[in-house]
Parts: C-alpha cells; structure tokens; sequence
C-alpha cells in the first residue's frame, strides 16, 4: 500500500506506458523518423539506463536552427528518478556531453566567423538547455530535455538568468511585466532537416 513519502515516487513503476508517445519512439532504431517528424539521431545504454535523443522537425528560432530532444528509454517522469536505475546517470553524462559536442561541431561548421573566444555575441555559438520535472498529476510526462542554440527569439534570457532581472519592468492595470520577442515554431525545411539529421547522426557515431 503507498504511503505518498518520497520514496514512492523514486520506486514509482518506469515500464513503457502505452498512451506516451516517447515511450513508443523509445525503441526505434537510429535513422528512423517519429510520428512527429523528429528523426532519432543517438541512442546509448540498454531498455532500462539507456537514453535516445532526436532532431525536431520544428525550430522557435532562425529557420537555420534546430533542437534536439533527449529521453529516457524508461518512462520516468522526474529528475531525482535518474539516480534509482544503475547506470542511468552515467548514460545521461555521456549523451549530453556527445550531444552537446556534435551540435556545436555543425554551428562552428556554419561560422565563418567561428573562434574559440568570440569577439562578439553575433559571432559567438551558444548553447542551452531546458527540462523540467513535476509530480503534478496534469503535467507528469515523460523526462525530455531540450538542447538547442541560445540566439535570436529563443536566445532572450530567462526568469533564472541575472540579466532577466535587469530587463526594463512596465506597469498596467493587471501588474508589472517585461517585454520579450515572441516565439513562434516553424519548420525546417526538408533539405536542412535531412542535412542535419545525417551529419548529426555521422558525428554522433564517430564516423
């Protein structure tokens, strides 16, 4: 019987759950392409500490940008559940860091402006990530994590960020609030996307 402490939700069951739909793409192999669009472009570990990580078919910035998404096999659904399942965390490490290695290898690619210490944010390659987590019923999913280069719309910063306190603050009749671009997705197109799924996957694999 459960008790509802924080032990339940570390051993909360993880099996695949038939009404998610990274559970289904869990098991795809490399090179396959989602019911989305996304195309799976990386995968380590085994069905249970393992990690598989896509290419989004839709980018919130310039139309040359891209996102990738990264899963767990397992159907966890937060953060502090990586630790329960042995090598779990070590195959997060290394998908993040080849991950992360991969797409700046294509942006600098792309740069000819490219250096190591840039001499402008213009000229500079920067990354971020985003994931959150929440045992709240009406948004417990499937943990993914976004990586994706941080210019233009979606290179503002953020709530956590110390120049986020330092954006001018406006007032009405509802409250204060900042200014921010606004985010609109769209998608990549199809010669990019192929282009980006094949070299990803090629850097990915170390070929």
């Amino acid at each position: 019987m459960k008790t509802n402490n924080f032990n339940d939700l570390i051993d909360e069951s993880t099996t695949h759950d038939p009404a998610c739909n990274l559970c289904s793409e869990s098991s795809l192999p490399i090179g396959s392409k989602t019911n989305y669009g996304a195309v799976i472009i990386f995968r380590n570990g085994d069905n249970n500490s393992g990690w598989f990580a896509t290419l989004s078919p839709k980018t919130g910035g310039d139309p040359k940008d891209f996102t990738i998404q990264l899963m767990t096999n397992k159907h966890l659904t937060h953060f502090c559940q990586v630790d329960s399942i042995a090598g779990c965390a070590e195959n997060y490490g290394i998908a993040f860091a080849k991950l992360s290695r991969a797409l700046t290898e294509v942006l600098a690619s792309e740069n000819k402006d490219f250096k190591v210490i840039a001499d402008t944010r213009e000229t500079s390659e920067s990354v971020a990530t985003y994931g959150k987590c929440t045992n709240w019923k009406d948004k417990k999913e499937h943990l993914h994590i976004k990586i994706f280069p941080f210019r233009g719309a979606i290179g503002q910063p953020y709530t956590v960020d110390s120049t986020f306190e330092k954006k001018k603050v406006y007032k009405d009749s509802e409250g204060e609030f900042v200014k921010m671009t606004p985010v609109k997705k769209q998608m990549i197109t199809k010669e990019r996307f192929n282009y980006l799924s094949q070299k990803l996957i090629t850097l990915l694999e170390g070929k």
